[in-house]
This record gives structure tokens, C-alpha cells and sequence, in this order.
């Protein structure tokens, strides 16, 4: 079992290969655990999607953020 610890966008996130071709992660926004698994067959792939679902999550918070008046 291979386990990494990486941060993307200063949100540690850590990627686990629970089976081949299968990987679990998991990060925290603000308080809030995100966990999931995706299959993979390399390291650097599933990698990947997990940025993209940070990115896919702090983009949802800064659209749900309310907006100050100028």
C-alpha cells in the first residue's frame, strides 16, 4: 500500500492505493472533509484529479462567497 501527503493550492490533501488501480483520497476546506476514492492506474494520475477536485471545490466556495459593495 502506497500512501502520499501533497498539498496543492495550500490544501494538504493524501492519496492512498488501497488496491491496484484504485486510490483513495482525502482533504480538509475550511473544517470540511472531503473524502473519495479514483481509479488510477499511476501515481501522478490520480494525483491530478485530486487537484482538480480541490480546484472544483475552492471555485465553488469563492462563487458562494457573498460579495462586499464597493
Amino acid at each position: 500500500m502506497k500512501k502520499l501527503i501533497d498539498r496543492h493550492r495550500d490544501i494538504q490533501y493524501t492519496l492512498t492505493n488501497i488496491e491496484p488501480d484504485l486510490w483513495s483520497w482525502s482533504f480538509e476546506i475550511n473544517g470540511k472533509i472531503k473524502r473519495g476514492t479514483t481509479r488510477a492506474r499511476l501515481d501522478l494520475l490520480a494525483r491530478r484529479r485530486v487537484c482538480t477536485i480541490i480546484d472544483r471545490e475552492l471555485k465553488s466556495l469563492a462563487r458562494s462567497k457573498p460579495r462586499e459593495p464597493d
